[in-house]
Order: structure tokens, then C-alpha cells, then sequence
């Protein structure tokens, strides 16, 4: 009878049973590595270099390191393959999310080709400090404005007894030089006049003295900022279209121009006098009325005067940052009135004018009628002279008087 053969038996046992087991002694695993922090601080600051060292004692003749692990309490780990007894992991600290107890192991390979973890190292403690609080930043008048205005930026710090130093102004994370003002706990960025080259989000930060070095707080919230062209002129036109208008018929004036984000205003000129509804001479334009349409703004006649031509135009303001920032004005548009009577101004003088009218065709009436009257009583006493044959004798004395 044949003999069973275990060897088929003994070539399974390294994958039924595991190499290394928990019932393994502890002699069997690789002792745990040294661990320390360069440098060793108590205290670190964000943007600080730290690097982790980890150090495998002499391993046996027969073992071979392959590399090491390094873990952090916040969840992380990094692994670094080194034939090396040692290695090192140097890590930028961003805040105190990188902050807790690190430690580290390696591992080695035996002879026989089993692979053996080392217990961890001890853990060292990476104390990280918060970044000083963000400033506010504030922008005077408006976020929003036209090229050309001013800007005047605010940076201020958070009450605190550190000292404070370097503001920084950035837009776009492009750090903005000139026109810096610092001050006690804040600083100020003026812009004279303002250009495109202004539009973007702005933010500031500064540095405060903490463990003896100055430290980059965090930024600010973002300060949209946008610089818009500068308005052009309003276009005006009147109906009728030709400009030439009947008095008494009805005149309107449209003045309009792009609608913007900004409260605006309309003017409008009379041969370079301002009209407005409420403040016009006398009553010529009392019935005027100042309509606000989706594009602009209409100045109606419903009953243009007589003698109330003229050169018209209209200006736009826009209201940026409190202030009434003046467009240039519309170009001119000739109004004609023909026809009618003059303006009530006129009709006071007109009983004056006509009865000084009446007055003169009187007197020259009068005058006329006793020239025509004194040549008829001078031609009827006339002597007209003696013909031949005439008697003398026959004369009176008055005849001869009035002939004299």
C-alpha cells in the first residue's frame, strides 16, 4: 500500500496560515522607529516648514528596510520608499487643520520574503497657531462708478493689542502699489481718478507680531469693484421732426440715452437758459410738461407761444456715489414757431401800441385836413392882377387890402 505524500500539504502551508499572526512573539517584529520634529518648536505659525524624521534602529543581518509611513491624527498619511534607516517628510503648516500628533513606521523584508510592519513610533504633537482674524474692507462712495471719479479704500484690523504692520492692498491677487496711507490699526488706498484698469474684486490683509515673527493674516472678503466708461451725450429730437412748428400747436422734445445701472436726470436748454416746468418766465410755458419715459426724458408744449424760437439742447446727470456726474450735452435742434401772436408778455403792451397806432393816423389826419383847408380859404382871397380893358375905378378898398 502506497504511503500518502505530505509534501503537496506542507508547499500550502505559507498561504493557509499568514506569516506573521497576531499570536506571533513580539521579537518576531522589527522594533518601533524614533520620531522627531525639526525644528522643535512648541509653537508653529502658518507657512511654516516643519520636517518629520523617523529613524529604523540597525536592522538584523537578514533584513532588508523597504520604507516608511508617516500618519497624522487629521486623517493623513504618506508613504515614502527608502532602503534607507532613515527618512524625512517636510510639511508646509497652512493652519491648524494641519496641526495634532504625527508618528511613523516602516517596514522590512525578511529573509524568506516576509514583509513585517513596525509598531508606530511615538507621537509628536505639531501645535499650529490660527492666522490673525481678516480686516474689513470697505469702498467710499461706490462699488460701482465712472472712469474718471475717485475711490477711496478702507482696510481696517480687528480691535486687538498685537502690534499690526504691512497692509496690502491686492485686486485679482495682484498686489495694488501706490497710494497707500497706513494708520493705526488700518490703512487707506486712494484712487485720485478712477480707470478701467480698476474694475475686479479687491481684498486686503496685514501682519501681525505673534512668537516674535509677523505673521500674514487672513484676507479679506472681496470688494467688487467695477469702473464703467463715462456716459455719452444724450440725443435730442422734437416733434414735429422739421423743427418748424405753428404757434399754438404742440412741441415735445425727447431726450434719451442708454439706460444704466445709475439714478439719472434730464435737462433741458433754450438757447443756454434752463427750462423747467417750475421755473419758467412769467406764464409763456406754464402748461410745459417734464415726462420720464423708459429711455430718457420729454419736455411737451402742448401750446408752443409765438416768438418762442430758439436753439434747444439737453443734458444727462448721473447720480455716482452721491455725486451728479454731468454727461456732455445733446446736440442743438432748431425750433421755428411761425405764425400767431407774440407772448402773453407782448399782449400787455398791445393796447399801447395800437392806440399809439390810432393816435399818429389821427394827428396826421388832422394835420392833412387843415392843410387842405387853409389852401382853400388862402386860394379864394388871391388877386389875380388887372387884365387889359379892366376899371380900375371899379376896385374896393378891401380887394385891394386882401390882394396886398
Amino acid at each position: 500500500m502506497a504511503q500518502p505524500s505530505f509534501l503537496p500539504l506542507l508547499a500550502s502551508l505559507p498561504i493557509l496560515f499568514p506569516l506573521v499572526s497576531p499570536s506571533d512573539p513580539p521579537d518576531l517584529l522589527p522594533p518601533a522607529p524614533n520620531i522627531s520634529l525639526t525644528p522643535p518648536r512648541p509653537l508653529f505659525l502658518p507657512g511654516d516648514a516643519v520636517s518629520i524624521l523617523c529613524s529604523a534602529p540597525p536592522p538584523p543581518p537578514a533584513d532588508r528596510i523597504q520604507g516608511f509611513r508617516f500618519t497624522g491624527t487629521s486623517g493623513w498619511s504618506s508613504d515614502v520608499r527608502t532602503p534607507r534607516r532613515d527618512s524625512a517628510l517636510t510639511v508646509v503648516l497652512a493652519g491648524p487643520g494641519d496641526a495634532g500628533f504625527h508618528s511613523c513606521s516602516y517596514t522590512v523584508l525578511r529573509r524568506g520574503g516576509r514583509v513585517l510592519h513596525s509598531p508606530p513610533s511615538r507621537a509628536v504633537l505639531i501645535d499650529v497657531r490660527d492666522r490673525p482674524t481678516q480686516p474689513n474692507l470697505t469702498v467710499t462712495p461706490s462699488g460701482r462708478t465712472v472712469q474718471g471719479q475717485p475711490l477711496l479704500f478702507l482696510c481696517a484690523a480687528p480691535p486687538g493689542p498685537a502690534p499690526r504692520r504691512r497692509f496690502r492692498f491686492l485686486r485679482e491677487e495682484l498686489e495694488v502699489s501706490g497710494g497707500v496711507t497706513e494708520g493705526s490699526g488700518s490703512a487707506r488706498l486712494s484712487v485720485e481718478r478712477s480707470g478701467r484698469n480698476q474694475t475686479g474684486n479687491f481684498s486686503c490683509s496685514y501682519e501681525e507680531m505673534a512668537e516674535g515673527r509677523w505673521v500674514v493674516s487672513y484676507p479679506s472678503e472681496a470688494v467688487p469693484v467695477v469702473v464703467e466708461e463715462p456716459c455719452p451725450p444724450p440725443v435730442l429730437w422734437a416733434e414735429p421732426e422739421s423743427g418748424v412748428v405753428a404757434a399754438g400747436q404742440r412741441l415735445r422734445l425727447t431726450c434719451s440715452a442708454p439706460r444704466r445701472r445709475f439714478r439719472r436726470r434730464f435737462r433741458f436748454f433754450r438757447d443756454g437758459a434752463e427750462l423747467a416746468p417750475n421755473d419758467v418766465t412769467d406764464d409763456v410755458i406754464d402748461e410745459v410738461t417734464d415726462d420720464v419715459i423708459e429711455d430718457g426724458s420729454q419736455l411737451v408744449f402742448p401750446e408752443i407761444p409765438a416768438g418762442f424760437s430758439g436753439n434747444f439742447s439737453c443734458r444727462l446727470e448721473e447720480e455716482v456715489g452721491g455725486a451728479w456726474v454731468e454727461a456732455p450735452p445733446s446736440e442743438g435742434v432748431a425750433v421755428v414757431v411761425v405764425g400767431g401772436f407774440p407772448p402773453s408778455s407782448d399782449f400787455e403792451l398791445l393796447p399801447l401800441v395800437i392806440g399809439g397806432v390810432v393816435g399818429v393816423a389821427l394827428l396826421l389826419l388832422a394835420i392833412l385836413l387843415a392843410a387842405w383847408i387853409c389852401r382853400r380859404r388862402r386860394g379864394g382871397s388871391r388877386w389875380r392882377g388887372l387884365r387889359p380893358g379892366d376899371d380900375t375905378g371899379t376896385l374896393r378898398m378891401g380887394d385891394l387890402e386882401a390882394a396886398a
